[in-house]
């Protein structure tokens, strides 16, 4: 290299540096992408490597022009390097083009690609989207999706979680995440459920700008309603995710449902929820298998889950057993990248096409009929489907409103028709139905009772839905309980709770809360602890307990067992409801680690919104 020409070089860098000017221009650290496409408006995100005022220029689609005409302007108010610019005052079926631009504090320009964007009409056009699943450490996998997704020119993109290896790491999202697929997205709405591997890490609420909360969000397409619901949060019967689903389902008048979530209510997989090799496994996650007797009572037509990383279809299920009339298609969709799994040696009796690849699911909607086809890496399809829905009008299920399923002294069962006509048939012993007056009917609870209710129109009935309530006796508040958690430590190779009374501790710890952080030293894996201590309420009523645990574990209140949580497994959460008078009460929880992560929360609270860790009510010294 010439000398003279490289002092010259450093020479005039070192000037823009005086002059307080970069020689490296800004650039996109994630191209802009779209967010929110609906009938009248769109979001575009996007992230520079230096900050700046971001703006999206728009212009209508014109006939007999050689340039798009941006002459609209959406603008931020502040400089970031993260961009989110809505554009609105759209119309339904018309074209566009937008550009996302990004004016720096030195007033350089970083402008990317002109994009054209159709806002559908769905009352004219078939919905089609595609989706994908745990495309996580593997973007050249996902690359190649990404572009065949593209090819498939859908409306939308709708991932089922673990978009990501590990949610907290930054270029997992930049690089791995939204750059092999910064085509696909440039064009096309991504709508994720999140997945495990999010770790419900902020990088999830920054990269994305979904219906509040983000986490859980409705989205409508015509006559298709999508509900997206976190399964790495609470789900459980008594949570508040759940009883906001059942009014959503309960609500809901289109002729499509589809849930979308991450962990499956139903998987064939060899190795997933049990080895199929040694023993029987559990038919889906634990954590959601409940979930199903929802989904039956108000119609969803398809469930659309990842997590198990091949592909399987299920045939429709309606209690239990294959319904092609009436049951529920649970599709599992995680071949988008990561390690393959594959399914068990014999063929369980609900599934109708399993295949251990990579892959994708393109979907379209016309009327009453769903198209449906996977397709593999190579392009080819290797499995086509179809859901055809009869014209019936039959109602939706009635909807039990917030009612107190477990009570001290009595209670009502509250249950409401959310339909147009029809009136509410009910019953407390699901044989005997009487019809009830207006869209709202109470029926006071005194004692242990199922009630079950549906809605008949002319000639047409809703299916059954029911109700469990449960009267519970007052346990009453001890007057002395130590204060502080006494732990006890043991190791042996158990894969069941030992029984603690007939083994002597290694070690004993005094705690101010249950921890096992704090239960050290100990081994890494084949150990247990037994944690007893006493905590207060602060009002006599009814307190819902959930019990999460890796491996197994065993929740006792005043002495009675209350929640059994035991066996080998990963973390799994239970719940049991119990009711307890004002002031102290003593609590056990038995816990043993086998193998892999530790794991072991405890919550309580009187409503599915106040729930906190049991921690915070210990008695401490």
């Amino acid at each position: 290299m010439n000398r003279n020409l490289f002092v010259s070089g450093v020479f005039i860098a070192l000037c823009l540096f005086s002059n307080g000017q970069s020689v490296f221009s800004s650039y996109f650290v994630v191209q802009p992408y779209l967010q929110q496409v609906t009938d009248d408006s769109f979001r575009v995100l996007w992230e520079t490597s230096s900050p700046g005022i971001g703006a999206v220029q728009l212009g209508v689609a014109e006939f007999n022009v050689l340039k798009p005409n941006l002459n609209q302007r959406f603008q931020e108010e502040t400089s970031g390097t993260f961009h989110r610019v809505m554009v609105n005052g759209l119309k339904v079926d018309e074209h566009y083009f937008f550009q996302a631009i990004t004016i720096g504090q030195n007033g350089d320009t970083l402008k990317g690609p002109v994009t054209p964007i159709h806002i559908p009409d769905y009352q004219k056009m078939p919905l089609s989207f595609t989706v994908v699943g745990d495309t996580q450490g593997h973007p050249l996998i996902w690359g190649k999706i990404a572009r065949l997704m593209q090819s498939e020119r859908p409306s939308f993109v709708v991932h089922v979680g673990d978009m990501v290896q590990y949610g907290p790491h930054k270029d997992d999202w930049t690089d791995e995440f939204f750059k092999p697929a910064a085509e696909l997205f440039r064009f096309y709405p991504l709508y994720p459920a999140i997945g495990n591997h999010e770790m419900n890490h902020d990088w999830f609420y920054r990269y994305f700008d979904l219906p509040s909360p983000e986490w859980f969000y409705t989205l409508k397409k015509g006559n298709v309603l999508f509900v997206f619901v976190n399964t790495c949060k609470d789900i459980l019967p008594g949570s508040e995710q759940y009883k906001k689903l059942e009014s959503i389902l309960a609500l809901s008048g289109e002729t499509w449902k589809i849930m979308v979530h991450h962990h499956p209510v139903y998987t064939s997989s060899e190795n997933s929820y049990g080895n199929t090799w040694f023993q029987r496994q559990a038919h889906g996650d634990p954590n959601e298998m409940h979930l199903k007797i929802l989904y039956e009572t108000y119609r969803v037509s398809l469930v659309l889950n990842g997590h198990i990383h091949m592909y399987e279809r299920t045939w429709p299920i309606y209690r239990d057993q294959v319904d092609q009339e009436n049951g529920v298609t649970y599709v599992t969709l995680g071949g988008g990248g990561g390690g393959l799994d594959k399914a068990g040696i014999n063929k369980t009796w609900y599934a109708a096409r399993t295949r251990s690849c990579h892959h994708f699911l393109n979907v379209s909607i016309a009327g009453n009929t769903l198209y449906a086809s996977a397709i593999d890496t190579a392009g080819i399809t290797f499995d086509n489907w179809t859901i055809h829905k009869k014209k019936s009008g039959h109602p939706n299920a009635p909807y039990f409103g917030n009612n107190k399923q477990y009570f001290i002294g009595s209670t009502t069962a509250l249950i409401r028709n959310e339909n147009q006509q029809g009136s509410i048939y009910y019953s407390r012993d699901g044989k005997n139905f009487r019809k009830g007056k207006g869209n709202e009917q109470k029926i006071p609870v005194n004692h242990t009772s199922e009630i079950s209710a549906y809605i008949e129109t002319t000639g047409q009935k809703s299916r059954i839905a029911t109700k469990f309530f449960k009267k519970l006796e007052i346990l009453p508040s001890v007057k002395n309980s130590a204060a502080g958690v006494k732990a006890t430590y043991y190791e042996g190779n158990w894969i069941a709770l030992p029984d603690f009374d007939k083994i002597e501790p290694l070690k004993t710890f005094d705690l101010d809360s249950v921890s096992l952080k704090d239960i050290q030293p100990r081994v890494q894996d084949h150990f247990a602890v037994r944690f007893t201590g006493s905590f207060a309420v602060p009002e006599t009523d009814v307190y819902r307990f959930v019990l999460e645990s890796f491996d197994g574990s065993k929740l006792f209140i005043d002495e009675q067992e209350v929640i059994s949580n035991d066996g080998i497994h990963y973390e799994i959460s239970k719940e049991n409801f119990v009711a307890l008078e004002k002031g102290m009460h003593t609590f056990e929880i038995q816990y043993f680690d086998f193998l892999r992560r530790e794991t072991l929360n405890i919550w309580t609270g009187t409503a599915p919104e106040k729930m906190k860790w049991l921690n915070e009510l210990i008695i401490r010294k």
